[in-house]
């Protein structure tokens, strides 16, 4: 938090640095500097934003009574608010002519590298893990995005996850910034399907104390022969999908080649080590297992006008089945309630995904925790309200209009049946018409020299009917 602070406030004085001279009515004139309290409101407030959207920021503050959200206004002025905002930043300031050189994701490492590093340290994940990737949403200029016609987010930055596939707790993340992370993986000799999920074993493997016996799901982009024997190295069984053209699988389960009818299986073992099956439902399915043999179970399934259909299926399948979706899962709860809005700037899209990250697995541990100690689970819609709560804490926006009972002195003096004297100011200078002047409204606003001498108020009245109406009627607006 202290870095984000400390970030938001250096980029904010370089940015009110490079604007100067300042524009008389910038909202930069008033700026001062944010506190930690006040970065964690920040984050409260986007997390509350999340579960309930507007089309624009500018709405959360609206004073307009068809969408008016107090909490918002309580909380920040929508100056201070979008101060923050738009200052905000996350990593250090980069400067032109500085000797370092910026490298890709630079602005992200620190919370990147620290995010990971945590996940780990507050949970380990139980014996069966997945892999997949995740895909933050996208469209702005940036060298590393990636593009996916068969993912339901077709462009975007690419985040490689390892997560438990019972819990779906993230407990590795790396995101994915082109070749320079290519190059970096260990094992260059190896494709890069195969390095990124040894390089996610490898985390795990550390943070574990060099622990065994994990059983790895992953789908056909990464499966392959070769990953799985490097796998079995390490003490790790793996599972998964693979492709029929893959080096080290039998010729004979080629597409061209593999001829089996439905609900048939060919399997074939190699070195006692390796299983390669192949099992044909509505189309034939390939999969590669270090744990599994070929034993079948009993599955049952409607068919058309309700007909129950009962049929074999390969255990293999089966488990792939139930732990593969870990990271959709994740994904699925991450994408909830996630503060959506659109940016030229990678790195703000990474930035509140990873805050959802932090927020989804807290909520994990939260209700393992109350498992364990026998307390009542909560809802994630729950738990994100007291998490959000205990964020705001006591920030408050201290320039609001104090509020309090309307005064009724200002109805009495002006309803009094004593004549009031209207009079023009001597110098000229104009006042808002108490009666007709409305700067809610675009070009509502109705100025006027007069003012009505009698009340103590001294407000400012056109001559005539509004005079008349201010003076007569208990609701003159």
């Amino acid at each position: 938090m202290h870095e984000f602070t400390k970030n938001t406030n250096e980029y904010a004085k370089e940015q009110i640095r490079k604007n100067t001279p300042l524009k008389e009515r910038s909202i930069w004139r008033q700026w001062v500097d944010v506190t930690n309290e006040e970065i964690m409101a920040f984050f409260g407030v986007i997390l509350n934003m999340g579960m309930n959207p507007k089309p624009e920021i500018q709405d959360y503050f609206t004073e307009e009574w068809t969408q008016k959200s107090p909490f918002y206004k309580d909380v920040f002025s929508r100056e201070r608010f979008f101060q923050i905002f738009w200052m905000f930043h996350a990593g250090p300031l980069v400067r032109r002519h500085a000797p370092q050189v910026n490298t890709r994701g630079a602005t992200m490492k620190n919370m990147v590298d620290y995010l990971d590093r945590k996940f780990r340290e507050y949970y380990i994940p139980g014996r069966n893990i997945c892999i997949d990737e995740s895909t933050i949403g996208f469209k702005g200029r940036v060298i590393f995005k990636c593009f996916n016609p068969k993912k339901p987010t077709k462009w975007g930055l690419r985040v490689y996850v390892l997560a438990d596939s019972v819990t779906f707790y993230i407990t590795c993340i790396e995101p994915y910034y082109g070749s320079q992370i290519t190059q970096a993986l260990p094992r260059p000799q190896t494709p890069f399907t195969t390095r990124i999920v040894l390089h996610l074993c490898d985390k795990l493997v550390n943070a574990t104390a060099n622990a065994t016996g994990y059983h790895l799901y992953i789908d056909r982009f990464y499966t392959g022969c070769d990953l799985a024997a490097e796998l079995l190295n390490i003490g790790y069984h793996v599972t998964g999908t693979i492709q029929q053209n893959r080096k080290g699988l039998p010729d004979t389960l080629t597409k061209k080649k593999l001829k089996i009818k439905k609900h048939e299986v060919a399997a074939y073992r190699k070195h006692d080590k390796m299983l390669a099956l192949a099992w044909k439902d509505k189309r034939n399915v390939v999969m590669l297992s270090t744990w599994h043999n070929n034993s079948m179970q009993n599955m049952r399934r409607k068919v058309k006008n309700n007909v129950e259909e009962q049929f074999r299926k390969p255990v293999v399948i089966c488990d792939y089945n139930k732990h593969m979706g870990g990271v959709d899962v994740s994904d699925q709860y991450i994408s909830s309630y996630s503060f959506i809005r659109k940016s030229k700037k990678w790195w703000r899209k990474m930035f509140f995904w990873l805050l959802e990250v932090a927020v989804v697995n807290s909520f994990i541990l939260y209700n393992l925790s109350a498992v364990a100690n026998q307390k009542p689970k909560l809802s994630h819609k729950k738990y994100r309200l007291e998490l959000m709560k205990a964020l705001v804490g006591d920030v408050r926006n201290r320039e609001g209009k104090k509020r309090g009972r309307p005064s009724t002195s200002d109805q009495e003096e002006r309803l009094n049946d004593k004549p009031h004297f209207i009079y023009a100011n001597e110098k000229s200078n104009s006042k808002d018409c108490a009666v007709c002047s409305n700067r809610k409204v675009k070009g509502g606003r109705r100025e006027t020299v007069f003012y009505c001498k009698t009340c103590s108020r001294k407000p400012g009245l056109h001559p005539g009917e509004c005079f008349e109406k201010y003076h007569t009627l208990k609701k003159y607006k």
